[in-house]
């Protein structure tokens, strides 16, 4: 960067020196490969990381002669709009919690205060709720995946979601109290024939259920094996 001096002559011969700093886009990079994140640097130094979405915005490129201040006001509008245009993708593709959100916007190269910002006001406006997130993880839990609460507590933690508003969510449609029946369902599903009971619990474990469950509900399944090997049709419950 450098300063470069202006001067008029006032008609009491006065000169006036103007400083204004300025600076030549020297690089333009990503921070690593196939990254959001773009570092700019200016005459040849590091001197702001932000999105590659906000330098589209910006119309910036590397050679460009710029006023620093200039660019600052530049840079921080296209950021304001990029920032909220990410959130919004984001959030389009399935629903997301507070903390992945912010995580996921703060790798495309946001600035942590400008990110804390934008997720405040997704959360007041709605658009971002951990409750609403809980939940539908913990219905998909209940529902497709079939999967123990054990490993739904776990993959809410892994987003950041408290364990208040996950226990919450997982009490409402997986209580603890329905643990083994849940189990013995599956085992009944997932059985088969000449089925050991390890092995049936062992894959039980897998989706979640805590290993004294899953011996229970694989040997209550594989009981309603015949003699014969074949399955009964409609075991008593």
């Amino acid at each position: 960067m450098r300063s470069v001096g202006y001067g008029r002559t006032s008609r009491h011969r006065r000169v006036v020196r103007f400083l204004v700093s300025v600076g030549v886009i020297t690089s333009i990079t990503a921070v690593r490969i196939g990254g959001r994140a773009r570092i700019i640097e200016i005459d040849g130094h590091a001197w702001r990381t932000t999105s590659a979405a906000t330098v589209r915005l910006a119309g910036i490129k590397e050679g460009d002669v710029v006023s620093l201040e200039t660019l600052q006001e530049q840079l921080d509008e296209a950021e304001r709009q990029a920032l909220r245009d990410r959130a919004l993708a984001v959030l389009g593709y399935r629903e997301r919690s507070v903390s992945e959100l912010r995580s996921k916007l703060l790798e495309d190269g946001y600035p942590s205060e400008s990110v804390a910002s934008t997720v405040s006001a997704f959360e007041r406006s709605g658009l971002v709720d951990d409750e609403r997130f809980a939940e539908s993880v913990a219905r998909s839990a209940a529902g497709l995946r079939a999967i123990g609460r054990r490993r739904a507590e776990r993959d809410l933690a892994s987003r950041g979601v408290s364990d208040e508003i996950a226990a919450a969510a997982l009490d409402m449609y997986i209580p603890a109290e329905g643990e083994h029946a849940r189990a013995v369902a599956l085992a009944r599903r997932l059985r088969k024939p000449d089925e050991r009971v390890d092995r049936l619990a062992a894959r039980l474990v897998r989706k979640g259920y805590a290993p004294f469950v899953a011996f229970e509900a694989a040997r209550e399944a594989l009981s309603d094996v015949q003699d014969d090997g074949t399955l009964d049709e409609y075991p008593d419950i």
